[in-house]
């Protein structure tokens, strides 16, 4: 229950982790805080790492909480095309919110 965390170590290093919750019954999840370390930044780690999440659970319709910020705004363009539900902003669902 609660937040999990999706991690990449590359040459026994962390290399990148997101943030994730998961609603089965909305058939929804959530995304927040990506982070890959500035010497993997666009080598395609964000893109590999939220699409093996996508592929765990490829029923549901990803999102985040917070608005993007301005210099994220490209990645999360990128990494929300052809995304049901394209990473844009969405509260949790009250099933989450709950714990129910």
């Amino acid at each position: 229950m609660g937040w999990r965390q999706r991690a990449a170590n590359l040459q026994g290093e962390f290399a990148f982790a997101v943030d994730y919750r998961i609603c089965h019954r909305c058939r929804i999840g959530w995304v927040e805080q990506p982070y890959t370390l500035p010497q993997y930044q666009r080598c395609g780690l964000g893109i590999a790492g939220l699409a093996s999440l996508r592929s765990e659970h490829p029923d549901l319709s990803w999102h985040t909480l917070g608005g993007h910020l301005t210099e994220s705004k490209g990645f999360w363009g990128v990494v929300g095309r052809d995304v049901l539900g394209g990473y844009q902003q969405r509260p949790l669902c009250p099933h989450v919110e709950t714990g129910r």
